[in-house]
């Protein structure tokens, strides 16, 4: 149980949330990742947010709803990522960035880092420039991310996580699910992760998004969707 819990990148949670967790990931694991997600423009361009990235597989920064395109892209540490774009960036029409980890290369002469950084620079309509920096975090096992679509939206907005293709979760279903955890003796309320997770909670409501917090409180979004559908699912 251990050794799966680390393969997929999860902290340590109690013996029967975790094979509840578990069992939630292996029934999702023929379907399709949520939709990217959502993150406050605002919160991005403060913070550095972190980008998980799986081999073989494109992990996704969109502007599209923002109406910004993609004006310059420098990636720090070349050697284990690489990045494209949707359009050319001389197009001046790019609002997706894609990066993806490839085989690690050598290049004579530069240095390297487990975790690297990248910095996109957009413009808007209005002619408002932005600057966005990113961490590059590898990770393996089951994908639970396709990647960031930035928002218009304001500082607590972002209060809702996606469970599956048709339900999303607000911050009260995952607080409803943490209640029922402890209820049905899931997990003990003296567990760390119990903690964690109202941690996470005050966060996103004194607004910080999502990301931003789950990220802060070590909480993965894997935990964070199973107490949202045991909120949601009123077991």
């Amino acid at each position: 149980m251990k050794k799966l819990l680390q393969k997929i990148g999860l902290i340590v949670l109690s013996p029967v949330l975790s094979t509840i967790l578990i069992t939630s990931l292996s029934s999702q694991s023929s379907a399709q990742n949520p939709a990217l997600q959502p993150m406050s423009r605002d919160t991005a361009t403060r913070t550095t947010t972190n980008l998980p990235v799986w081999p073989g597989r494109f992990s996704v920064i969109d502007f599209s709803q923002t109406d910004e395109i993609v004006t310059y892209i420098r990636l720090a540490d070349p050697s284990k990522a690489v990045f494209n774009t949707d359009i050319e960036l001389k197009s001046n029409q790019a609002r997706m960035v894609l990066v993806q980890p490839i085989q690690p290369l050598n290049f004579p002469g530069a240095t390297t880092t487990s975790i690297t950084n990248l910095v996109v620079k957009t413009r808007s309509s209005q002619g408002v420039e932005r600057l966005y920096l990113f961490n590059i975090i590898p990770h393996s096992g089951q994908p639970t991310s396709n990647g960031i679509a930035m928002t218009t939206g304001t500082l607590g907005q972002e209060s809702t996580v996606f469970v599956d293709h048709q339900r999303v979760a607000t911050l009260q279903d995952i607080e409803q699910g943490l209640k029922i955890a402890i209820q049905k003796g899931y997990t003990p309320a003296t567990d760390p992760i119990v903690f964690k997770v109202r941690e996470f909670l005050t966060l996103v409501r004194n607004g910080m998004g999502i990301p931003e917090a789950s990220t802060k409180t070590q909480l993965s979004m894997p935990i964070l969707i199973s107490l949202g559908k045991l909120g949601l699912e009123k077991l």
